[in-house]
């Protein structure tokens, strides 16, 4: 599970948190060392006096584990620490899981009692905050003197689970925003008149709304392209995409592709460029002018969840998570995922989880070996074999391709090379989750000034 896929709807859930850890004052080791985490760090002292080192074999330790998830990522989760038991038949791994919600609660209260697992998992969207609050480990001193190989990763991967140029967690998987189309409908002469091609990776963004145009249909079967196209009664979308409901998924990546900015290196708010309202504008014509995208209204009664609309069969192309295959198999939809268009540059975005070790576990080795080996080549072609999610260590690649799923995977894993490297930092959930959704959305639709939309966003979000 990542929080794009099943945890959108509670997105607000944590507005607490950094309240609550802040009155809670927790302890544990807050970082020492500055080095990143995309290259080799500096060595440092641990909390405990001196980066955990020494034969990982020879450790006898029981230690606690984590994370949030269905029982069935739970069972996933207990099968890897299987085959890490072959290797590390003497440390004991307890496992713990809660639901999304719950999960952040439990985190947040553990914390305060600086009763931490020993590992848990960490998404990039909470990790700056809970780094900044002592809730993790500071690791730059354990990859440096455990000889952790950086090269593994693309260096955006890494960053991504970086605060403050520190790495506070081990990337577990890489999960990536593609753009995926339905097969079937371009195949057939009645759900593709005009003999649209399909597209391809790194269109344009004026060649994929051609075909989008050819692939929008009325009800009487003429395109958004054909003179007489009925704008009030679409059959078929050419194009779905929620860029003010999916800011952190699609908008931000596009805007970096046509070379701006949804907030500066030193978080204050950059959108008011005009890269950015190019982009904006681009996107509006798409529901407003071209009628190729439907407005929020139409959108939500085709799919709550823009990301899953092509399962509806009447989508061509979508914007859509590494994770949403299964949902469209599910629903039957022969598929193929390419990389999205680009304005300047391709530009995408992976959404990652990591593994993050307690401040004040009693047994630091044991949790780095574990956190390690996760995020091992070992670890990870084991997760890869499981096919649920994409791997974020390079070297799992070729497990992870090994499945043919009837669809291009590389594409899941050449996409990270073009990830924004932007971390999430406290406070920008809110910019994109609450903010801008509500300021957007609307004028987007063409309900509203585009500029005077930035104007109110910029002023919401305050710096």
């Amino acid at each position: 599970m990542v929080r794009s896929s099943t945890a959108l709807s509670t997105k607000g859930g944590l507005a607490l948190v950094g309240l609550a850890l802040a009155l809670s004052a927790c302890g544990g080791d807050k970082g020492e060392n500055g080095a990143t985490g995309s290259a080799s760090p500096a060595p440092s002292a641990s909390a405990s006096g001196a980066a955990a080192t020494g034969d990982p074999a020879g450790i006898k330790a029981k230690i606690t584990f984590m994370q949030w998830g269905t029982q069935e990522e739970v069972n996933q989760t207990k099968e890897l620490l299987k085959k890490f038991n072959e290797k590390y038949p003497n440390i004991q791994v307890d496992v713990a899981s809660k639901d999304w919600e719950t999960y952040w609660t439990a985190i947040t209260a553990q914390a305060a009692s600086q009763t931490l697992p020993d590992v848990y998992k960490m998404d990039e969207a909470y990790l700056d905050k809970y780094a900044k609050l002592g809730a993790m480990k500071d690791l730059t001193a354990l990859m440096s003197a455990n000889g952790f190989d950086a090269s593994e990763f693309e260096p955006n991967v890494l960053k991504k689970l970086q605060s403050g140029g520190k790495q506070y967690a081990l990337p577990r998987d890489a999960n990536t925003i593609v753009m995926f189309y339905n097969k079937k409908l371009f195949a057939d002469p009645k759900t593709n008149p005009a003999g649209a091609p399909v597209p391809t990776g790194q269109m344009s963004w004026d060649d994929l709304i051609d075909i989008a145009k050819k692939m929008t249909l009325d009800k009487s079967g003429k395109t958004a392209a054909d003179a007489g196209f009925n704008p009030s009664g679409v059959a078929q979308w050419g194009l779905m995409m929620d860029a003010a409901g999916s800011a952190d998924s699609v908008l931000e990546s596009q805007l970096w592709s046509n070379g701006a900015k949804l907030v500066n290196d030193d978080q204050s708010f950059a959108m008011n460029s005009p890269e950015a309202l190019e982009v904006l504008r681009k996107f509006s014509g798409l529901i407003t002018d071209l009628h190729v995208v439907p407005n929020f209204g139409q959108a939500q009664s085709i799919s709550k969840d823009p990301f899953l609309a092509l399962s509806t069969g009447k989508v061509a192309i979508s914007f859509g998570g590494s994770w949403n295959t299964s949902e469209y198999k599910t629903a039957g939809i022969d598929f193929e995922a390419i990389l999205p268009p680009k304005f300047k540059e391709e530009k995408t975005v992976v959404q990652e989880t990591g593994y993050a070790i307690g401040p004040t576990t009693k047994n630091e080795q044991a949790a780095w070996t574990l956190a390690n080996w996760l995020s091992g080549p070992e670890g990870q072609i084991a997760l890869a074999e499981q096919g649920q999610s994409v791997p974020a260590n390079k070297k799992a690649a070729d497990a992870y391709f090994a499945k043919d799923e009837g669809y291009d995977k590389k594409v899941f894993i050449e996409s990270q090379q073009y990830a924004i490297p932007v971390p999430f930092f406290d406070g920008k959930e809110k910019l994109l989750w609450d903010i801008i959704p509500q300021k957007l959305t609307n004028p987007l639709s063409g309900k509203g000034d585009l500029q005077k939309a930035i104007d109110d966003i910029r002023k919401a979000y305050g710096k």
